[in-house]
């Protein structure tokens, strides 16, 4: 996974991504996202950035083992896309699954982010879907 061709803004937001996925939690997410953002999240509608950092929160507490891992991102003027694989226990199962952030990025902060997944796989049957195997 490399970032050089990677505007220094993206750069370092991708950085910081990492570095938040390394050690999650609602408190970190003001890292990255700005308070006033708009955060398009697969599965739980839309919400700001501080609603995002308490719901992260509390989705957090709720994912057993849970491990992101950013795998590349590319960027383009304003807008950064980070792809990704999560792997945690889920209704007592083990599932990996993967998606994309798209970001729109303002002064090396996330003033909107999608957060593209096939949220099926958080249903307690699952379904497959962009999981890797």
């Amino acid at each position: 996974m490399s970032d050089a061709n990677l505007s220094p803004e993206h750069a370092g937001f991708f950085e910081r991504f990492k570095s938040y996925w390394a050690d999650p939690s609602g408190e970190r997410v003001g890292e990255i996202i700005a308070p006033d953002a708009t955060i398009h999240f697969t599965g739980a509608g839309f919400m700001s950035g501080a609603e995002y950092a308490t719901w992260m929160g509390e989705t957090l507490a709720g994912m057993d083992e849970l491990v992101v891992t950013p795998m590349d991102c590319a960027g383009n003027e304003d807008m950064l896309y980070i792809a990704w694989e999560s792997k945690a226990n889920i209704h007592g199962e083990r599932r990996t699954y993967r998606g994309v952030d798209r970001f729109k990025i303002k002064d090396g902060m996330a003033i909107e982010e999608h957060v593209i997944f096939d949220s099926a796989v958080l249903t307690p049957e699952g379904r497959g879907g962009i999981e890797h195997k």
